[in-house]
């Protein structure tokens, strides 16, 4: 039998001033299957300091959701990965998009908390999770570029 996952501490780091009077703050999760600092440096909240109000544990204990400033994030705790329910990405000339990111073929529901998730971004180890996002991020802005430049 697997033993629950339980959050033991959620910290916050200070990122400095994101716009005018506005401090951003990235965060570090411990668990007791791991710590998780892949969001450490991460503009996740901006402008607060409750997280709460930002993170929740699903109802089975397996997942948690970050609903960051810039993309959702859902952690399965015992696996120690990570995937993107909802980003946004800007294209080189400041345009932006606030999308589902779809990236391969792993697709994912996740019941548990207020609503259900269909993740079609895989699941992917916290330490590898910055270097996929930014390939998915880079082939976005590709196709972002792509798109305005044909008008």
């Amino acid at each position: 039998m697997r033993r629950e996952a339980v959050v033991e501490n959620i910290e916050l780091n200070p990122l400095g001033e994101f716009r005018m009077g506005c401090d951003a703050y990235g965060m570090t999760i411990r668990t007791n299957f791991g710590e998780i600092e892949t969001f450490r440096d991460v503009p996740v909240m901006i402008g607060q300091t409750d997280h709460s109000k930002f993170v929740e544990q699903s109802s089975c204990k397996g997942y948690l959701l970050i609903e960051g400033a810039f993309a959702t994030y859902i952690v399965d705790i015992k696996d120690q990965t990570i995937s993107v329910y909802r980003a946004t990405v800007r294209g080189l000339n400041n345009e932006w998009c606030d999308e589902n990111p779809i990236y391969g073929t792993d697709t994912r529901h996740v019941k548990g908390f207020t609503r259900h998730y269909h993740l079609q971004f895989p699941f992917v180890a916290k330490e590898r999770f910055h270097k996929v996002f930014g390939d998915y991020e880079a082939l976005r802005r590709r196709q972002i570029q792509e798109a305005t430049d044909a008008l």
